[in-house]
């Protein structure tokens, strides 16, 4: 299944939102009250800003390359995405996206 030719822009475009957002939190490790629990949540919302960012970027870079599993990638990246809310925009346009497709005539 292919997708609209703007789709991995908009994954890209969350991708890059998601890794500065995530390197700024992890930005605060080293202030005197990240300590306990709140250096747990900085690591853990820092990590799973990244790692969806790479997700996020290898879906788009699959559906560019047009791969077998691109449109799968491209749903779990954009589900990660509207899930961190930072990048909801980027996981709503990129089901947008997906679905309209699905959901288009053949022609």
């Amino acid at each position: 299944m292919r997708a609209p030719r703007w789709v991995p822009s908009a994954l890209i475009a969350g991708s890059t939102v998601l890794v500065a957002w995530g390197f700024f939190v992890l930005s605060f490790k080293a202030e005197p009250s990240a300590v306990g629990r709140v250096l747990a949540a900085l690591i853990i919302i820092g990590g799973a800003s990244i790692g969806t960012a790479i997700a996020g970027f290898v879906a788009a870079v699959a559906l560019i390359g047009r791969a077998r599993w691109a449109t799968s990638a491209a749903w779990f990246a954009s589900a990660l995405m509207i899930l961190t809310v930072v990048s909801s925009w980027a996981g709503i346009a990129t089901a947008i996206g997906l679905f309209s497709r699905r959901n288009s005539p053949k022609t």
